[in-house]
């Protein structure tokens, strides 16, 4: 019957769809709120991008080590590496930018939640770099995450910003 057919061609289509979704190179729900632009001009930006931001590195993590993972997917346009803002020492996040989309979708794919440097690292992608978003975000100078972060993280500095003032207030009372 018709109806049947239609009904058929709907299911096929669907797991077409779905067979043919990467869900690893989709657009997360995460926008920078600094982008100069439209939505819709970063949304179109997302979806052409050759850039990645890579997240939830150790401080001590060498552009080269970056390098060296992220050149198995394709060819290194360049990488920025993400500097606390007063100290201009790395916080913790990078850029990595490929010279095509596809060699981005290889790493979005296989890079994204492997561990580097002893740590899961997560990728995402970014509308392109410009110039001033290397810089934490932070009051402190480095990322805002670590401002508020309660754990001691030994890859990042120790305890967040904020409770190692605290610390550092309470140290000087004593003493």
């Amino acid at each position: 019957s018709w109806s049947g057919r239609v009904k058929m061609s709907g299911i096929l289509s669907t797991t077409l769809r779905v067979l043919n979704s990467d869900s690893y190179c989709e657009i997360s729900e995460y926008r920078d709120q600094h982008f100069k632009g439209s939505s819709y001009l970063q949304e179109k930006s997302l979806k052409n991008s050759a850039t990645l931001y890579v997240g939830n590195l150790s401080f001590y993590t060498t552009e080269e080590q970056i390098h060296e993972l992220f050149s198995k997917c394709g060819d290194v346009k360049r990488i920025v590496m993400g500097l606390d803002k007063v100290k201009k020492t790395p916080c913790g996040f990078c850029f990595v930018e490929y010279y095509t989309r596809a060699e981005a979708e290889h790493s979005m794919r296989f890079i994204n939640g492997t561990r580097l440097d002893d740590r899961i690292i997560r990728t995402d992608w970014d509308a392109g770099f410009k110039e001033g978003r290397q810089y934490g975000r932070g009051k402190t100078g480095g990322q805002v995450r670590d401002e508020y972060r309660t754990d001691y993280d030994v890859g990042r500095g120790g305890f967040g910003k904020i409770i190692q003032m605290q610390k550092t207030n309470q140290q000087s009372v004593i003493y």
